[in-house]
């Protein structure tokens, strides 16, 4: 007969262990420990809403965005009073199940969650949210994680454009972003709700949010050319006929080129970059050849002082 040593029960882990052990895990960069410890953390506290909570942040931070809806959610049904006197009377947790459900195209989801959060006029529908809502800077392929082990989107290069917010947690690119984005105009973005910087609109700052993922890519080719002899009313002009056929013009010549600093803060002067260039205007323009020409066309038989030069497809 073979011996054995019963050596108990395996002792439960008390969860202030287990949430000093998931810092650690942050603290050394180990993705897949910190994911193991929130899965521990909830299974030990299920009603916890700090635990479901903190284990939906990490979800969302790796881009799990069915498990970080999922872990959100059970933290909205656990909201208390006292977990809003925390937040400030705010549920964070609302709001990043708003963002998860948006990722996935659960809209009866997303529109429940952004009014549990406070916002107005979502309804309970289950119909794609599309709401007019002004412009909005996002910045494209960020450089930088809000989140510890943030797995951040990446097409290209950093770049903010402006874009046309349609809810809380998606946009479309109303810019033509550089080839080097990696992305087109009316591209449609998820974006973050933190606020990384500002720009300035119409005199107004504006808070500038992180790109989370890219959710649809528009195909419409991006080009370049340049026009010489052209002022900034003939350019409005040009932009005006474009975007009737939704197509879109930038001025790639004004583009300021500014440090990580700056961009994630207010860009004033006071701090040297790179200045515009000047003479001919480097225009960037997303559309069809065929539109292209049409309009060009049109706007250059009656500015007989402009010309266009190298219109050249970029991608």
């Amino acid at each position: 007969m073979v011996g054995s040593t019963w050596t108990g029960f395996r002792k439960k882990r008390r969860p202030q262990d287990v949430w000093s052990d998931w810092m650690a895990a942050d603290e050394a960069g180990d993705a897949d420990g910190a994911a193991r410890l929130a899965a521990e953390l909830v299974e030990l506290t299920p009603k916890s809403y700090y635990s479901w909570f903190q284990a939906g942040l990490l979800s969302k931070a790796r881009g799990n965005w069915r498990e970080s809806v999922d872990r959100n959610r059970r933290a909205l049904e656990l909201f208390t009073a006292k977990d809003s006197e925390e937040f400030g009377g705010a549920n964070p947790a609302a709001w990043n199940l708003g963002i998860a459900s948006t990722a996935i195209g659960d809209w009866g989801t997303a529109r429940r969650a952004w009014t549990a959060y406070g916002l107005d006029g979502f309804g309970d529908g289950t119909e794609p949210i599309d709401r007019d809502s002004g412009m909005a800077p996002i910045r494209l392929n960020p450089d930088l994680p809000s989140l510890p082990h943030q797995l951040l989107h990446s097409s290209g290069t950093t770049e903010v454009v402006w874009c046309w917010p349609r809810s809380p947690a998606h946009a479309v690119i109303a810019s033509v972003p550089l080839p080097e984005s990696g992305h087109r105009f009316r591209d449609v973005v998820l974006h973050d709700g933190e606020p990384k910087g500002t720009r300035l609109i119409d005199e107004r700052e504006v808070s500038v949010f992180d790109e989370l993922e890219r959710l649809e890519e528009s195909g419409l080719p991006t080009w370049q050319a340049q026009v010489v002899g052209a002022t900034s009313d003939d350019l409005q002009t040009l932009s005006d006929l474009l975007g009737r056929r939704g197509l879109a013009l930038d001025d790639w010549s004004g583009i300021r080129l500014m440090c990580s600093n700056c961009s994630h803060g207010s860009p004033q002067d006071g701090h040297s970059h790179a200045p515009a260039t000047s003479g001919a205007r480097r225009l960037g323009i997303a559309g069809s050849k065929a539109d292209l020409d049409e309009v060009f066309e049109a706007w250059l038989n009656r500015r007989p002082g402009a010309s266009l030069h190298n219109l050249e497809l970029l991608w």
